[in-house]
């Protein structure tokens, strides 16, 4: 049987056991359509838009079923032009993390869709390559017939998050006590001391891992770029690049448009990450490279619009980024039900982004203490989502709590988020103390960033896997803590063991070939016998055996696509 035949053959096996309808194309890659959803706009959804139009015009999420590419053939000629899309470093980490072709979600979204749905009225946001899907600002007179377009899939409203600009404060004892800081051997740490102490960074600064060679994407509303905090980034080059996803421009500080306080919360959570001033401030990665995306518009009521971040983690995966440091979370037309890591928009991209080898840090929320009351996407699996302490190591009263919806334990870890010491936009020199999730997470992807660099060939979850194992309250795991705060020092010396099987070799027979495919499709759809170990048989590394198995391995086998896992 020749190679061709062979993947014909298994195609249709695959396809069959899809369900798909006759008369659509004869796909030779699986996934590249996707159903039309029955309702394309759910009666929640419709009830949202109506309460939240302005002058007749709301924005959505218009979810597309296919990107006109139907084909082998026609795939593999469109992933020539994707490729040329990602920095020679985002394919070095999807490679490092298993996956060395570019995939169906690289490939743009379809124009001509876009072009038909601006066409009945509709502004374009942003066009989301890994959704398959554009945002748009819509006549919500034209809903109706957007939802008819034989290609749309289906359509919901872009969510947004409402942040007050003052954070939560509570401890404020804590800022007299900690003036006189606590210094390294080396480095004199001035009033940051403290939140640093506590997750063990100075330990590891004075062994000289501080991310060197890790590259850290903040998301946030803006950035004081000339703030001392920053001087050495930006003299050493470390600032690689930056984009505004509010003015659709290369300036993170505030423009003419700007509320003058757009800076201040991105000003203080990249310090808190990264920031370097001898003798009054250090943040645990401050020898990382940095990427700023300015996704927040806090012009009006500080909404924040989701679809900014999805732009954003797409660009922060296209050139190069190996964490994201996000202390935005997003609600709004999302129910608890939706926390399921698998339903929020932006959770849906940071779960892309750590398939393709990011670590993705984001804040639990600000929304405690009630049980599962983050935004998304902190609901995410395979993120580390950061809860919030105070100096002694308590949790602070507003950190939002687990669990996720599907039952799952949040956050994965905390940091200080009480009192800590920051720098401020108000001038170019000024320091002051702030409270909120917003900066428990910066110091968490801080510390990933000084594990990382310490240990340049680890995967993005074996860093996550390491800061987990060796937190506080490891042991004993709640949705309050999680797995407790954060022990850099600890994390970083960490070891891993290889696995005693190969992912994808459901059979047991050493290799991955066409014999594991034919023994999962057996286990799926007939109660075939069940792969021994059974984590052996997961292809794809979801945690669980499924159809999707089958495809990566068929992808893997006979296309030369990612290896598994």
């Amino acid at each position: 049987m020749t190679r061709s035949i062979r993947w014909a053959a298994l195609t249709i096996l695959l396809v069959s056991a899809l369900g798909v309808a006759k008369n659509q194309p004869t796909l030779q890659y699986p996934d590249l359509v996707r159903p039309k959803q029955p309702i394309a706009f759910s009666s929640n959804a419709a009830h949202y838009v109506e309460k939240h139009q302005e002058n007749g015009k709301v924005k959505v999420w218009v979810f597309f079923t296919d990107k006109g590419v139907y084909t082998k053939g026609q795939f593999e000629s469109a992933t020539l032009a994707a490729r040329e899309t990602l920095a020679p470093r985002a394919l070095a980490r999807r490679v490092k993390h298993g996956i060395s072709a570019i995939e169906f979600a690289d490939l743009p979204v379809n124009e001509r869709y876009v072009d038909l749905v601006a066409n009945a009225g509709a502004k374009l946001r942003w066009a989301s390559r890994w959704l398959n899907a554009a945002s748009f600002e819509v006549d919500q007179a034209a809903l109706d017939l957007i939802g008819k377009f034989p290609f749309v899939e289906r359509i919901q409203p872009v969510a947004v998050y409402k942040r007050s600009k003052d954070s939560p404060v509570d401890d404020k004892s804590v800022i007299q006590q900690e003036k006189s800081g606590l210094d390294s051997k080396g480095l004199s740490y001035g009033s940051s001391a403290a939140q640093l102490t506590q997750i063990s960074v100075p330990q590891c600064h004075d062994s000289n891992y501080a991310g060197q060679g890790i590259i850290i994407s903040m998301f946030d509303s803006g950035f004081r770029t000339t703030h001392n905090s920053f001087t050495q980034i930006l003299s050493q080059g470390r600032l690689l690049a930056k984009y505004d996803f509010v003015f659709h421009d290369t300036v993170v500080d505030n423009e003419a448009n700007d509320d003058a306080s757009a800076w201040s919360h991105g000003t203080s959570t990249w310090s808190t990450c990264g920031g370097e001033n001898p003798g009054v401030h250090y943040g645990p990665a401050y020898k990382a490279s940095f990427i700023l995306c300015k996704t927040e518009d806090i012009r009006t009521e500080t909404v924040v619009e989701e679809d900014n971040w999805v732009a954003a983690v797409e660009f922060a995966d296209s050139v190069g980024t190996d964490i994201i440091s996000s202390s935005l979370g997003y609600s709004d037309w999302y129910t608890t039900s939706d926390y399921n890591g698998r339903t929020c928009v932006s959770t849906l991209g940071a779960l892309q982004a750590a398939r393709y080898g990011i670590l993705v840090c984001n804040s639990i929320g600000n929304s405690g203490p009630g049980a599962t009351t983050m935004g998304a996407p902190a609901d995410a699996d395979s993120i580390i989502s950061v809860g919030a302490v105070t100096s002694t190591g308590a949790l602070s009263s507003f950190s939002s709590r687990g669990p996720t919806a599907d039952g799952r334990m949040k956050p994965e870890v905390c940091a200080r988020g009480s009192s800590d010491y920051l720098a401020s936009s108000s001038s170019d020199a000024d320091y002051s103390y702030g409270s909120g999730t917003s900066f428990s997470c910066p110091l968490t992807a801080g510390a990933a960033a000084v594990i990382w660099g310490a240990h340049p060939d680890w995967t993005n979850m074996q860093v996550r896997e390491a800061m987990m194992s060796t937190a506080s309250r490891a042991s004993t795991p709640d949705n309050s803590y999680g797995w407790g705060i954060v022990n850099t020092w600890a994390a970083l010396h960490v070891s891993f063991a290889p696995p005693s099987y190969v992912h994808g070799d459901a059979d047991g027979s050493g290799d991955v070939d066409v014999s594991d495919v034919v023994y999962l499709i057996s286990f799926i759809f007939s109660g075939g016998v069940e792969p021994a170990p059974l984590a052996a048989g997961d292809a794809d590394c979801s945690g669980a055996i499924d159809i999707s198995d089958v495809v990566c391995l068929i992808n893997y086998i006979f296309s030369g696509g990612a290896a598994p896992c």
